[in-house]
């Protein structure tokens, strides 16, 4: 062929394929919903919440926009879709987790899961966020063939990427989690499997993560809500849209679709990890019950806030990947499942009239000697007094479980135990566990402390003790606990409700590397108060996170103890509190503190609170100074904190039960290295540092702090306290000192109780 003809033929190609191209029409696309506007939205209501950014982790490495399938004939031309993949960076073979993006079927795309997949990635797994056609694309079954073949690439090209074929899972969130329970839930079904690449490959899978996604369409709820939908906004919901139309419409897309009706002995292991929302676990309990009676493992974890995309935020995205990690080392690892041990099949009734302290807990008696197992509260209510766990045994309370105090303290022996700051006998709590390493105590269910009638002797007492003149102590009226954990390392409690304690509401002494989340913490103010219920005591405890918590008790929020006295920095029963973080917490209206330190503690270092949202009329920082204990507070760190306050800091004296102890000793207290940075608080002021006179303050700064206040003045007995950028009402407050006597009478509980007496 000459140059002139092959010159002819080559435009001919060209404009061919110009032609060809031109012709396709774009990938239409809702960019509607993202992580950013998703971001907006909740912070509107949830300014405590953070956004979990991407970031790869130092040993895991990345591979972007694989192809795993390409469409040649779509009517969008040929279309190729992709998935990341992060995996550790070694040789070595790991199980694969493929992750399903939600956003109804209609929005958002594979970077969605990225932040989580890298986070789980660097604990040992593959982690694949796939790419699959949304509904302005096409609509079922088109993402669910989507993610069954992706399933089968992953397989047919294990080796590539460091894969055991035979390990592989698959996640997903709301709209992806429906589609990912389907995948697992229809293993070897040939009617869910489509028409893709890799037929020859299984598209079955081992083990599925739902989080808040449904499991069925085809309750009376859902379909009567489409119906609803349809009626007030003149347009299909978004559902209907997916599945081809309303339910009488499409009604074989709409059980199709619906996991819960494919459940076979195939069927892989499914871990539901919802928020509060109970719209989004439709169908979760029917299949748990249909898997339980085939003998399917599932587990079921609840973080409680109405924040259905959770999993984009922190303290909340943390909880998320430790529970999928957590559930994909049991079904992967060899991770010991503990055996369950639910009450109302070993003898316990569900009775909530009558005490069943020795019934109960000759189940956890019978788990110990099993080797272990998880003791399940079921739905009801049981009465008991104080129950002892033992090592290998953990606690969880289902949905509408509660166990309820009893009010006799008779049913609470008196043990070896610790208050105040004291080692002493004293009456247990209704949840004990005395070194138990790992145990745990799992929600959504409550423990009811039942305290009305204890709180009500302990205000009679108060009030005969004024009538009698005389001084009273926090002990006289005796009082349990609701949870007391003594040396149990690596202890959790999360997603648990912890309600109505006569005393303390939870206890933690020397306990190392504890996480307290997404719990629920409340004692009430009315109608009768209950006093000294702090919602998380801290007692020569190291290593603590306490995050997604709602604390609303009436005393302290999150307190740090150790000891008090003249030599509790010397006793080898004392300790200190260090490195805690507290982050992403509520603090509610009736708290006397949000962190507070003391009253009785000897030592302090390390503590950060931040992304937290107070309610309340109390300090944020509390620092309560014993003239009669030696005290170190040092490294406190105050970051990103909103709402409404009584004050932002209370630095002051607290002579509760002062005692020398017949000795000459003048102990001082030393506060140092303490930083409140990035405050926009509602407050009557922004507080008092003014701790006793021989009492030393170095390097206390405020920075980027902004108050509207009922006062503009600000009591400070230390002019080397730094105020940066410090605003109160749009000017700089004004300064000045507390004496004594004022002292006292800016001390939060002096408006309730006798000056001797504050607690």
């Amino acid at each position: 062929m000459d140059m002139k003809k092959a010159t002819v033929v080559f435009a001919a190609c060209l404009m061919s394929s110009l032609v060809g191209w031109s012709k396709a029409p774009e990938i239409p696309r809702d960019t509607s919903f993202t992580a950013y506007s998703t971001n907006k939205k909740i912070r509107k209501y949830h300014p405590e919440a953070v956004l979990a950014l991407p970031e790869l982790p130092a040993g895991v490495r990345e591979y972007r926009d694989v192809v795993y399938s390409t469409l040649p004939k779509t009517p969008y031309g040929r279309r190729d879709l992709h998935v990341d993949i992060f995996r550790p960076d070694d040789e070595k073979i790991y199980p694969a987790l493929l992750m399903i993006h939600g956003g109804g079927w209609n929005s958002g795309d594979k970077s969605l899961q990225v932040p989580m997949a890298q986070q789980i990635a660097k604990n040992g797994y593959v982690t694949i966020p796939v790419e699959y056609r949304l509904i302005p694309e096409a609509v079922y079954p088109a993402g669910l063939h989507d993610v069954k073949t992706a399933i089968r690439w992953v397989r047919a090209h294990a080796a590539e990427y460091g894969i055991d074929p035979d390990r592989i899972a698959v996640s997903g969130c709301s709209a992806g989690a429906q589609l990912a329970t389907l995948a697992g839930v229809t293993n070897g079904s040939r009617r869910h499997e489509g028409k893709g690449q890799w037929r020859k490959t299984s598209s079955d899978v081992q083990a599925v993560i739902s989080m808040d996604g449904i499991a069925t369409f085809v309750s009376e709820s859902n379909i009567a809500d489409a119906e609803e939908r349809l009626q007030k906004k003149g347009e299909l919901p978004v559902n209907a849209k997916w599945l081809g139309g309303l339910y009488k419409d499409s009604p074989e897309n709409w059980k199709e679709a619906s996991a819960l009706l494919w459940i076979t002995p195939k069927s892989a292991p499914v871990c539901f990890i919802n928020s509060g929302l109970p719209r989004y676990s439709d169908g979760r309990d029917e299949l748990v019950a249909v898997y339980d009676s085939i003998g399917i493992y599932t587990e079921r974890h609840r973080i409680p806030v109405d924040v259905h995309t959770f999993w984009f935020f922190h303290p909340w995205f943390e909880t998320t990947v430790e529970r999928a990690v957590g559930f994909l080392d049991r079904v992967f690892k060899g991770e010991k499942v503990a055996p369950r041990f639910k009450l109302t099949d070993h003898g316990v009734a569900n009775d909530s009239t009558v005490v069943q302290t020795a019934a109960i807990q000759r189940v956890i008696d019978k788990a110990e000697t099993m080797g272990g197992g998880e003791i399940i509260v079921p739905p009801g209510t049981f009465l008991s007094g104080a129950l002892f766990f033992k090592p290998g045994t953990t606690l969880r309370l289902e949905e509408g479980a509660v166990i309820k105090g009893s009010d006799n303290i008779e049913d609470y022996p008196l043990i070896p135990s610790r208050m105040e700051g004291r080692s002493i006998y004293y009456h247990a709590a209704l949840i004990n566990a005395y070194h138990v390493d790992g145990f745990e105590i799992n929600g959504p269910g409550t423990i009811n402390g039942n305290g009305y009638k204890f709180w009500v002797q302990f205000w009679d007492n108060v009030e005969r003790a004024r009538e009698e003149n005389r001084s009273w102590t926090n002990l006289e009226v005796r009082r349990p606990r609701l949870v007391f954990l003594w040396g149990c390392d690596n202890a959790r409690l999360s997603g648990v409700r912890m309600i109505n304690s006569a005393f303390w509401t939870s206890h933690f002494y020397l306990c190392n590397d504890l996480i307290v989340e997404n719990c629920e913490v409340q004692a009430p103010r009315e109608p009768v108060r209950a006093p000294s219920s702090d919602a998380i005591d801290l007692d020569g405890c190291h290593r603590v996170i306490v995050r997604g918590c709602y604390l609303n008790c009436d005393d302290d929020g999150v307190c740090l103890k150790g000891g008090k006295g003249v030599f509790a920095h010397k006793s080898h029963e004392n300790d200190s509190v260090t490195d805690v973080l507290v982050e992403g917490c509520v603090f509610g209206t009736n708290l006397h503190g949000t962190l507070t330190l003391g009253s009785e503690c000897v030592h302090a270092n390390n503590v950060v609170l931040r992304n937290c949202r107070l309610d309340n009329d109390c300090s944020l920082l509390r620092l309560k100074m014993r003239p009669d204990t030696y005290q170190v507070y040092e490294n406190i760190r105050i970051e990103n904190v909103t709402g409404r306050c009584g004050s932002v800091v209370e630095v002051l004296p607290w002579k509760q039960f002062f005692s020398l102890e017949g000795t000459d000793e003048k102990p001082v207290g030393l506060i140092r290295n303490i930083s409140i940075k990035n405050v926009d608080l509602k407050c009557n002021g922004l507080g008092v540092i003014a701790a006793n006179p021989d009492d030393k303050v170095e390097n206390f700064e405020f920075e980027n702090v902004t108050v509207k206040a009922e006062s503009d003045i600000f009591r400070c007995n230390y002019p080397d306290v730094k105020l940066k950028n410090v605003t109160v009402n749009g000017k700089r407050p004004v300064i000045m000192t507390a004496d004594e006597e004022m002292k006292d009478k800016l001390n939060f509980d002096a408006v309730d109780l006798d000056k001797n007496n504050e607690k």
